[in-house]
């Protein structure tokens, strides 16, 4: 009978046998196929507001009061997602919606290799693949067509580099120009660098590090802060995250506490738990800046829809070492994580980057192909909108504002998706409006409404049609389009 030092060898060596296959075959098929699977039709109804926005800007346009497009909105629009922006707004003449639509997929096929990647220095193949999965499942609801995708990409890698300064305490500088990229891409930068500064300070507070590490750290973070200062935006940056969460927890879903009950949440926690039970089995302690950022994923993944995602990227580590800590424990190998060799993380790396950009690749023509019609917009409508008198104030709900603005730009909307733009009062004033509450007719009258674009199933359309006779000029899509009488 085997001894048992032999046995332990045996099961050490078991996973490793179907690691190559995994490793060369399964995952480099599954990444340059998640692109191609990812492209559809645009559906969300911000890519045509940050299109408006980056050929504004494009065009030398600068925003200040009153608001260039919406003449009733209160605070100056801030555009922290300029890059994307303008970089989709040159293209998309030339691609269409198309464009659109892969760009979306490609940028989830990098965010798949980037936590893959990220997992796979940390936990043997197999690990890193359930762990990246969970994760991408967890942050599917926010893989949108928003510039907010390209921020994610960018978090992951500022998350890395925290991570392994945690376990090194070297300060990595090269954070600076990419915090000052990911500050021009979207406002997501700021949960990053929040979560920096926490590790920051969890290593600084336990003592293991002297007083010019502790420095460095937070020269660190002070630098990153002064990069994303020194965007075209300026240092009115660093406060606009709080401005627009302040203003969207109380009126957009997504800022809003998300609920135990999604599957994308409990995916996130289920994450975490994992984490915490591996190292439970262990019968050891988890380390202490490894508890802290176990609470900071709950924190992430109940406070709010919009940043589940952002807990799933940070239980990726955690689920990852922990669950590879207990399988070693398990096979009585060295609880340490899997030595890595750099030649081979390297064929690894470079054999899956370039899987992905075959997948990016082949989603182009599909994408032009399956997503050259947007949806949930009203296209048939168009004609009609553009011929309207520049100027016209027009009531549209939120959602159709950005297309709207887009499609036809002389018109001016009473609201827009631009929520931070416009005080509670008025938000509240509109969404009442729309739901043709008491004083809905004064709401439209005084703020010289004359043209509507709204849900053909609104109560503010019947509202409008029965009591005050307004003629409907067409439909298109579950919108209808109506003119008050004259």
């Amino acid at each position: 009978m085997p001894s048992a030092p032999y046995r332990a060898r045996l099961r050490a060596r078991a996973p490793g046998a179907a690691g190559p296959l995994l490793t060369r075959v399964a995952l480099p098929l599954l990444l340059a196929a998640l692109p191609v699977l990812a492209v559809r039709p645009v559906s969300d109804p911000s890519p045509w507001l940050h299109l408006k926005v980056g050929a504004f800007l494009a065009g030398g346009g600068r925003f200040a009061l009153p608001d260039p497009w919406a003449p009733l909105a209160s605070h100056a629009y801030v555009p922290t997602q300029w890059l994307p922006s303008v970089v989709t707004v040159w293209l998309y003449p030339h691609l269409g919606a198309p464009l659109v639509a892969w760009e979306r997929a490609a940028a989830i096929g990098v965010l798949a290799l980037a936590l893959l990647l990220w997992a796979h220095t940390l936990a043997r193949p197999w690990v890193a693949a359930a762990t990246t999965a969970v994760a991408v499942f967890a942050a599917w609801p926010s893989l949108t067509e928003r510039p907010q995708l390209a921020g994610f990409v960018l978090l992951v890698p500022v998350l890395a580099a925290w991570w392994r300064t945690a376990q090194d305490h070297q300060a990595r500088w090269w954070l600076v120009p990419l915090t000052w990229l990911a500050a021009c891409v979207h406002g997501i930068w700021a949960t990053g660098a929040a979560v920096g500064g926490i590790v920051a300070l969890c290593v600084i507070v336990s003592g293991s590090v002297g007083r010019q590490v502790a420095l460095r750290l937070v020269g660190l973070l002070a630098a990153c802060a002064a990069a994303a200062a020194l965007t075209p935006i300026g240092p009115r940056l660093l406060l606009t995250p709080f401005a627009v969460s302040g203003q969207g927890r109380q009126f957009v879903q997504e800022w809003m506490p998300s609920s135990v009950r999604s599957p994308h949440v409990l995916a996130a926690l289920a994450l975490l738990a994992v984490a915490w039970l591996c190292w439970v089995a262990l019968g050891r302690r988890m380390p202490g800046w490894h508890v802290v950022l176990v609470v900071v994923g709950c924190a992430l993944a109940l406070t709010m829809e919009r940043t589940v995602a952002v807990a799933a990227f940070v239980a990726v580590p955690l689920t990852a070492t922990a669950v590879e800590a207990a399988l070693r424990s398990r096979e009585g190998a060295p609880r340490d994580a899997l030595p890595r060799r750099g030649r081979v993380l390297s064929r690894t790396t470079a054999a899956w980057a370039a899987a992905t950009l075959v997948g990016m690749v082949v989603a182009g023509p599909v994408a032009a192909a399956r997503a050259d019609t947007p949806v949930g917009v009203p296209l048939g409508l168009t004609s009609r909108l553009t011929a309207l008198p520049a100027d016209t104030t027009v009531l549209v709900d939120g959602d159709t504002s950005g297309w709207l603005m887009y499609a036809a730009p002389q018109l001016r909307p009473v609201y827009d998706l631009r929520v931070e733009s416009y005080s509670a009062h008025q938000v509240k004033d509109f969404i009442g409006a729309m739901s043709a509450d008491p004083g809905w007719d004064a709401y439209v009258r005084e703020r010289g409404v004359t043209v509507a674009l709204v849900p053909s199933d609104s109560p503010v359309r019947a509202a409008l049609v029965e009591q005050d006779r307004w003629r409907e000029l067409g439909r298109d899509h579950g919108h209808v389009l109506l003119e008050a009488p004259r």
